[in-house]
């Protein structure tokens, strides 16, 4: 990164080489310091790229920087928690990419981040396509196994198969579930294999693949298993890179692996380490489990240390979200979901009445902002069901009857839409939650002619 901003002193405002090495310089800085510090780096290159003349414009190498800018914002908003917009953008990139270099080291990396886009909106099978667009294309231009990033993307596959193992275990599919689970394993353990035989000195993906793998045997129970690639995964992290998300991330692991083997106190000191971490990461760059680790450690504490644990993870929370809402480019994203949540949990049993409403309001203002964006329209059905529900609640605990009467209205195009669309492959509970609400939001608004219609396909 200083290589980088060395360069920079030597060229001039309006040159396409400075955007990229903007461009280089953000993605460097998203991966140690955090996103909103990258957007920040990429907002300069956003302002070199406005200065070209109109003729620059029109060629190739500038759409070429363009993508490059693109593919960074993406990354960006996929590590803010916008999933979507993290997919407009790469398909942007990818389109470009494609367009003049039909073939590139470029392109499999955009492919891999649109796979990550996919795999946390749990979109599993979307994923694993295009972690395999990047396997394949990256073995065919280097003609074998032997380049640095084929044990990536084979690692990346298997987190695809993950993915579809705990879709699997959530809709009660076990064996199903535990066969995913499996081949994730046989994908993890292959590339970290490859990688030992390239003599890659790339330790950080060592790491990674060491903390898929205890994670895939963590879901089928086989703790004991998961234990010694947690702590190669954790050892690493915490010797390479100390304080980061990543880092976090493994010590969490740790704990949780081992309160399942009932080592409570390792597990106990293990979760300590992953606050610690967090509490000193600056805004933007948490890990995913930050809200997971302070709710799993709480659970363990008691008396007076609980208490205090509670205060101090409660004034976090409202100093995160303060800080997140001063952002200019604030995000809709689950990062922020969690955190709004989170302190209206806490509220509910405070008895700060006046607190509690702020931040009720607070989460109105957040839940009708997330429908009403663009990018919700995207996202699985049982994201948006999940966010529309959030926002009902909001407006009914704060007596907005005009606002719920709004949303019930949509409420009523959405469960309409969804039966329409599923109800020939619906399990039978699904068709009784959706009728249901259908036939409560068609009563609450008086539309006599819906209720009888979707009574009758109850009783049916």
């Amino acid at each position: 990164m200083h290589f980088y901003v060395l360069l920079l002193y030597f060229l001039p405002a309006g040159s396409l080489l400075r955007a990229e090495l903007r461009c280089q310089e953000a993605w460097q800085v998203l991966r140690l310091e955090g996103w909103r510090r990258a957007f920040e780096v990429l907002k300069k290159a956003d302002e070199t790229l406005k200065t070209v003349q109109k003729e620059v414009k029109r060629g190739e190498f500038f759409r070429l920087i363009r993508s490059s800018y693109l593919f960074v914002q993406g990354e960006i908003y996929w590590r803010a928690g916008n999933f979507v917009k993290g997919l407009r953008v790469l398909h942007q990139s990818l389109e470009i990419m494609e367009d003049i270099l039909k073939s590139h080291t470029s392109i499999t990396r955009c492919l891999n981040a649109i796979g990550n886009c996919h795999s946390r909106l749990g979109e599993a099978d979307e994923a694993i396509k295009y972690y395999t667009r990047a396997y394949e294309m990256r073995e065919e231009l280097s003609g074998s196994m032997n380049h640095f990033d084929m044990p990536l993307f084979k690692g990346q596959i298997g987190t695809g198969y993950e993915e579809k193992g705990r879709i699997c275990r959530k809709a009660g599919q076990d064996d199903e579930a535990n066969k995913q689970f499996r081949k994730a394993i046989e994908y993890y353990q292959e590339a970290l294999q490859l990688a030992k035989e390239l003599k890659i000195p790339g330790i950080l993906n060592t790491a990674l693949y060491n903390r898929n793998i205890a994670n895939a045997y963590a879901w089928l129970g086989e703790d004991r298993e998961a234990y010694q690639p947690a702590k190669n995964a954790y050892e690493i992290r915490k010797d390479m890179l100390g304080n980061h998300p990543w880092t976090a991330r493994s010590a969490f692991q740790m704990a949780e692996i081992c309160r399942r083997l009932e080592n409570y106190d390792k597990a106990k000191e293990f979760y300590e380490e992953a606050w610690k971490i967090e509490k000193s990461l600056e805004q933007g760059n948490h890990s995913q489990v930050m809200v997971r680790i302070v709710q799993s450690y709480e659970t363990m504490l008691e008396g007076e240390r609980k208490a205090e644990f509670q205060k101090e993870t409660f004034e976090f929370y409202l100093r995160y979200w303060d800080k997140e809402r001063d952002i200019e480019r604030f995000q809709f994203s689950s990062a922020n979901r969690q955190i709004i949540d989170s302190i209206n949990e806490r509220l509910t049993e405070s008895g700060e009445r006046q607190k509690q409403e702020k931040y009720e309001r607070e989460a109105l203002w957040f839940y009708e902002g997330a429908w009403n964006s663009p990018d919700t329209k995207k996202l699985p059905d049982s994201h948006r069901e999940a966010i529309l529900q959030s926002l009902l609640k909001f407006c009914n605990m704060l007596h907005e009857n005009d606002l719920s009467k709004k949303y019930q209205v949509e409420a009523v195009k959405f469960y309409e839409k969804l039966w329409k669309k599923n109800k020939a492959e619906m399990k039978q509970e699904d068709r009784i939650r959706i009728l249901t609400a259908l036939e409560s939001y068609a009563s609450s608004l008086g539309d006599k002619k819906r209720v009888e219609k979707y009574w009758t396909l109850l009783k049916v």
